[in-house]
């Protein structure tokens, strides 16, 4: 499986014109939703991946903490002015980290949304899973475009990192099967 096209695709793929977009609740919040996989090992196949843990942080504090639904989909607010720490996966999975910066993110032209998909795997012992502790992604507010944008150089460095990572535990994980 080429898992180049890992995780990510977070709103860099296009969602079909019919699906319906989350509003945030005001001016002042950003809403963040989208869906949560799991890449099966030895297989070109991905399942929903429910019940997902998600953690968010502010200031180094949790700030709100919740779970994918049945189907691995998630929405949530946040309140714009602050820079926020996201991880995707919980005990289950191997997390993903997101950073999103709402800084910047002022004026009612401004665009307030993310979509955000996330591809997970699981963890197997042997691996160390330390480089992890980066952000695959860190969002900030563009002003020209007046929207929220991913760093994309921070995404194809990451996608290498966590290719590789993949790659490892998928050989282990099929051996020990």
């Amino acid at each position: 499986m080429q898992f180049s096209a890992f995780l990510l695709l977070i709103s860099m793929i296009a969602r079909p014109a019919a699906e319906a977009v989350p509003q945030p609740i005001d001016d002042a919040h950003l809403v963040i939703y989208g869906n949560l996989v799991e890449i099966l090992y030895g297989s070109q196949n991905e399942a929903n991946a429910p019940l997902t843990q998600v953690v968010i942080y502010r200031d180094n504090e949790i700030f709100s903490a919740f779970k994918s639904n049945e189907r691995g989909e998630y929405v949530f607010n946040l309140p714009v002015g602050y820079v926020y720490e996201l991880d995707f996966g919980g005990a289950s999975f191997v997390n993903k980290r997101v950073i999103i910066d709402t800084q910047e993110c002022n004026g009612k032209r401004a665009k307030r949304t993310i979509a955000m998909d996330m591809s997970l795997f699981r963890p197997v012992e042997t691996m160390d899973y330390g480089a992890m502790q980066d952000p695959v992604v860190r969002w900030y507010f563009d002003k020209t475009s007046k929207e929220m944008v991913p760093d994309l150089d921070l995404v194809e460095a990451m996608m290498k990192t966590v290719d590789k990572l993949y790659r490892k535990s998928e050989k282990i994980a099929l051996k020990g099967s």
